[in-house]
């Protein structure tokens, strides 16, 4: 009888252990966080590098939202960025957008600066102030072809 009991007890324990695991699991990946649902935001650009979906989307290096797809408009000749923005954050409707490295050959999020217009930005908004990514292997060609222009003209 008191074999049982103790087994009773180490299975509660364990099965209690497990569900904190999953508790915390879940608590670390924001899932707990997001007491209302995200609005999303369009942001259009000419060059999206190696932007991703699920990119984050940070503000003063903090996580405020995610890349929700990309697409190509054929008929502007754009990508467009979709984003879900945490509902708890809300930017100015002059906030800019830009398309950042984390490091030298990093991936790539996209880094949001507030500006200071008196109205904010909704659910369906498109932010109009973007900053396309910017690629090293066209400014690496760009270089060697000024480099090559200038010693054929003999500067």
């Amino acid at each position: 009888m008191a074999l049982r009991h103790i087994e009773f007890v180490v299975g509660v324990v364990l099965l209690c252990g497990a569900m904190a695991l999953v508790y915390m699991s879940l608590r670390s990946s924001g899932v707990f966080d997001r007491a209302s649902a995200p609005y999303r935001l369009r942001a259009r650009f000419e060059q999206i590098g190696g932007l991703r979906p699920q990119a984050p989307v940070k503000a003063a290096g903090v996580v405020v939202g995610r890349v929700r797809g990309i697409r190509y408009d054929g008929a502007a000749g754009i990508a467009v960025v979709e984003i879900d923005m945490d509902a708890r954050y809300r930017y100015p409707a002059d906030t800019r957008v830009s398309i950042r490295n984390a490091g030298l050959l990093g991936e790539q999020h996209l880094a949001l600066s507030p500006g200071s217009a008196s109205t904010q930005l909704s659910g369906g908004d498109t932010i109009s102030r973007t900053q396309s990514a910017l690629v090293l292997e066209d400014l690496v060609g760009r270089l060697l072809y000024d480099k090559a222009q200038a010693s054929s003209t003999g500067h």
